[in-house]
C-alpha cells in the first residue's frame, strides 16, 4: 500500500503528463521545441496562439518550464524515453532525477499566483485558452508534486 504522500506525487505526476501533452499538442510541437531553442529568431517568430498560451510573451523561465514539459514528457512518467543510466553522463542522471524539483521551484517562485489561484479553486478557467490552462495546470501539479516530495522523507 503506498502512503498518501506517494500517491499524491504519483496523481500530481500524471496531471503533469496529461497537461503538458494538452499544452504541447495546442502550441503545436514545433512552436513548443522553438520556445526552448529561439522564441526571438526573427526569420521564425513565433505564432501569437503560442505567446498566448506562455501569458503574453515568452521569457527565459518559460523557456525552463516548457523543457521540463519536454523531459516530464519523454521521460519515466511519460513515454519512458528519457530514463537514468549507466550509459548516461551523472550529470544528466542527477538532472532527471531532480527535475520535478527544479519544476516545482519554478512553479513556486514565478508562477505561485497562478498556482495558488488553481488550488485553491479560484481559477477562472474561462478567461484563457486551452494552452495557458493547461499550462498552469502542468506547473501547478508541479509545484504540488514537489512540495509533497520534499516532505515525504
Amino acid at each position: 500500500m503506498q502512503t498518501w504522500q506517494k500517491q499524491i506525487i504519483n496523481v500530481a505526476t500524471a496531471v503533469m503528463v496529461l497537461s503538458g501533452i494538452w499544452m504541447a499538442l495546442t502550441v503545436g510541437l514545433g512552436e513548443a521545441v522553438q520556445v526552448v531553442v529561439d522564441p526571438n529568431d526573427p526569420a521564425n517568430p513565433l505564432d501569437v496562439n503560442t505567446t498566448d498560451a506562455l501569458g503574453g510573451s515568452v521569457d527565459f523561465i518559460d523557456r525552463v518550464a516548457v523543457l521540463g514539459v519536454f523531459v516530464t514528457i519523454l521521460g519515466t512518467a511519460g513515454l519512458g524515453i528519457i530514463r537514468t543510466g549507466s550509459g548516461n553522463p551523472p550529470f544528466v542522471n542527477q538532472l532527471i532525477r531532480v527535475y520535478p524539483l527544479i519544476l516545482g521551484f519554478i512553479a513556486f517562485s514565478a508562477f505561485g499566483t497562478e498556482a495558488w489561484e488553481l488550488l485553491s479553486g479560484d481559477r477562472d478557467w474561462a478567461a484563457s485558452g486551452d494552452g495557458y490552462n493547461s499550462y498552469i495546470l502542468f506547473l501547478a501539479s508541479a509545484m504540488v508534486a514537489a512540495i509533497v516530495s520534499l516532505f515525504r522523507n
